[in-house]
């Protein structure tokens, strides 16, 4: 089992996750688990790059072995959106084999699917906060985001409840 940092490039303040997985878990089963460790619903295609080469094969690549061959791992999602995370080694853990992931921590709401990136989506919290304070410019910013919306909110018991939930 390795623990491993899975954070969304450019996020301000920074959103990430770190979560224990079997370090023999390949690519194309880790994309899963990225996933629903940001509670998206794998709508867009993805792929991984390594010190700036796009990795093929993903089944036939190891998640351990990626990070210790590696200097930098990257996953990008939504080849319009482009969401960016770095995934880094953290720890090497000797304990009990599990089959299914385990969220250990984390930081900020994932930002919805189809927000533009991270960019916009950061444009997309300044209008919300100005909404919220007052200035009813962009009602529908509140309308699709919620009145309620959070963006510092981070549920760790929902992302395992996402990861009990995944076929692996």
């Amino acid at each position: 089992m390795i623990d491993v940092k899975l954070s969304i490039v450019n996020s301000k303040p920074e959103i990430f996750r770190i979560i224990r997985v079997d370090e023999n878990i390949n690519l194309q089963l880790f994309h899963e688990v990225i996933q629903a460790a940001f509670e998206w619903s794998n709508m867009h295609s993805h792929f991984y790059n390594a010190d700036k080469s796009i990795l093929k094969n993903e089944e036939e690549i190891l998640l351990g072995n990626a990070l210790n061959k590696w200097e930098s791992l990257i996953y990008v999602y939504d080849l319009a959106d482009f969401w960016t995370i770095s995934i880094s080694l953290l720890a090497t853990n000797s304990g009990e084999l599990s089959k299914k992931p385990v969220c250990l921590q984390g930081q900020g709401k994932s930002p919805p699917e189809d927000s533009g990136g991270i960019i916009n989506y950061c444009e997309v919290l300044e209008l919300l906060a100005k909404h919220n304070k007052g200035d009813r410019q962009y009602p529908l910013i509140a309308d699709w985001l919620g009145e309620n919306y959070n963006p510092n909110e981070f549920n760790c018991e929902q992302v395992n409840l996402n990861f009990k939930n995944l076929v692996l």
